[in-house]
């Protein structure tokens, strides 16, 4: 069972103020030096800033959630976690989305505890959130609901 992520225009603007940025970043040394406009230097630049908006785009626009028979498949690009239903401790309402590990596109989300994360935790946003925590529950009866951290 696969579940969309929740998007906010406010996470699309910073992604795509992002991806803006990156380009300029790589493409600066063209508005500096007119001798890069060389077919070689022309490469050197434009391959790794095509790269860079690959990547940053694939991050921003993968991200799904999959419920499959004994694991939650959380995917953000070329992030994947598989989560293992009796490792997960707790779900948390309303988690600082700032830090720890994230693979969100909406500030409305949850964090799964789990046992066996480096971090803890990841921090979620599926777009249908009672139904997902509703499909969780069913595999794991043990998970806690914490209304905040």
């Amino acid at each position: 069972m696969r579940f969309k992520t929740k998007r906010d225009p406010w996470f699309t603007v910073l992604w795509t103020a992002l991806i803006l940025v990156a380009n300029l970043v790589i493409l600066w040394p063209l508005l500096l030096d007119p001798q890069a406009l060389t077919s070689g230097g022309l490469v050197g630049l434009i391959v790794p800033d095509v790269l860079v908006t690959a990547l940053l785009g694939w991050l921003a626009i993968g991200i799904s959630y999959e419920i499959k028979e004994d694991v939650l498949l959380v995917k953000g690009g070329m992030l994947r976690s598989k989560i293992r239903f009796e490792e997960i401790t707790r779900i948390t309402y309303h988690p600082n989305i700032w830090l720890g590990y994230r693979l969100i596109s909406s500030r409305d989300a949850i964090e799964i505890h789990y046992r066996t994360g480096v971090l803890g935790s990841v921090v979620i946003s599926p777009a249908d959130q009672e139904r997902f925590i509703e499909e969780l529950i069913r595999r794991n009866h043990s998970i806690q609901i914490v209304d905040s951290p």
